[in-house]
């Protein structure tokens, strides 16, 4: 009989486990879990109610929502993808239900629905933390430790590191009056980093001291390594008209000045924007409150347009947020098989999710990054072992 040990009781290790003892059925699998109760994460992802996959049915290439390792997964995604992520659930009694967005949550929005089907029947020990070295007796080792930012246990057994760093975090902006607006949404915007190529399109939420949303949230994973090289500081600009264009917006106004020819500029606003965040934005443009449509000289438009469109800001750090237990970085891919994920310089050793540099945007994205590394590792494991 194979005996099998993964560390790390989390969605990637439970669920490998279960693959495990599906394609094996004799094999002995243990889990050993350093917290006090497996799957913690789960319990709380999508807010307690968790987002288990997405239909992936607005995703057009796989590096929109994996900034790393869409390579990767785009190969394994063919063996075990998001439909295979659903039936599964779905054949042990979880029924699913698919947001407008493309978000898929247990019917019951509770997450620890999940929990149970993932950990019903596993052999789990928790509380306690191993090493390579603990496990000696078994056939082999499967590491689902998570974006854990100490990899040196690792790197001690040779397995080559890329430093981990934050993914998914809100941006803290340099005071500019936008804070007033706290609480303000902008369904549809572009955020982009100044001078580089970095962009993401979507809903963003203004805070207190920044902004945050799934639209900066995106551009986070995507600029994370270059933000952190640049010590979480960077030109911010915000087209808040989405993927309106300047000339566009311009064309807007002027249909904007005939239509309200009398009245104040700063009272009349489109629909896309909340009337606060209309004036903050034609105060910035330095138009002043008792300005009229039909008082706007074109320097004015032509400045409002701009400002619409592309509004700069300045990134002073990143705030900490509930989703940033996501990380770039962790075990290179190019350590590991790009089929199986075991390593190169230690067989029988294997890694699947977010402990490899692979890591997705919100949206359900990660959980179904970590199921297909899982099944895949699963695969791995039987065919060798059984």
């Amino acid at each position: 009989m194979s005996k099998i040990a993964i560390i790390g009781a989390g969605a990637a290790g439970c669920f490998a486990a279960q693959r495990i003892k599906e394609l094996c059925p004799g094999a002995e699998v243990e889990l050993f879990e350093a917290q006090d109760r497996p799957l913690k994460k789960v319990a709380i992802t999508g807010g307690g109610r968790c987002n288990l996959t997405n239909s992936f049915e607005q995703v057009g290439d796989l590096r929109e929502v994996y900034p790393r390792g869409h390579q990767l997964l785009k190969r394994l995604m063919y063996a075990w993808s998001q439909w295979d992520t659903m039936s599964w659930f779905e054949e042990r009694g979880v029924a699913l239900v698919t947001q407008e967005d493309e978000c898929v949550f247990p019917r019951s929005q509770r997450a620890m629905e999940i929990v149970n089907t993932l950990k019903r029947g596993l052999t789990i020990h928790c509380g306690r933390r191993v090493g390579l070295d603990d496990l000696k007796g078994y056939d082999a080792i499967i590491v689902t430790t998570g974006g854990s930012r100490n990899f040196s246990w690792l790197e001690d057994a040779g397995v080559e590191i890329v430093a981990p760093i934050p993914s998914l975090f809100p941006f803290k902006l340099q005071a500019s009056g936008l804070e007033q607006l706290s609480g303000a949404l902008v369904l549809d915007s572009v955020a982009m980093i100044g001078g580089t190529k970095f962009r993401a399109q979507g809903t963003t939420l203004i805070t207190h001291n920044g902004v945050s949303g799934p639209c900066i949230l995106r551009l986070s994973s995507y600029a994370a390594r270059y933000l952190a090289e640049h010590g979480y500081t960077a030109p911010l600009v915000m087209n808040w008209l989405g993927d309106t264009t300047e000339e566009e917006a311009l064309q807007m106004l002027k249909d904007m000045a005939k239509e309200n020819a009398q009245k104040m500029v700063q009272n009349t606003h489109p629909e896309q924007l909340t009337s606060r965040h209309w004036e903050h934005l034609v105060q910035r443009a330095g138009i002043g409150k008792e300005v009229r449509w039909n008082g706007m000289g074109q320097k004015q438009m032509n400045r409002l347009a701009s400002v619409l469109t592309s509004d700069t800001y300045q990134v002073v750090g990143r705030v900490p947020h509930k989703e940033e237990f996501v990380t770039a970085g962790g075990v290179s891919l190019n350590s590991v098989s790009s089929t199986t994920l075991e390593c190169k310089t230690r067989p029988g050793l294997y890694f699947a999710g977010e402990v490899l540099d692979v890591d997705g945007v919100t949206g359900g994205f990660n959980l179904q990054a970590a199921w297909t590394m899982a099944d895949a590792v699963a695969r791995a494991v039987a065919e060798k072992y059984q």
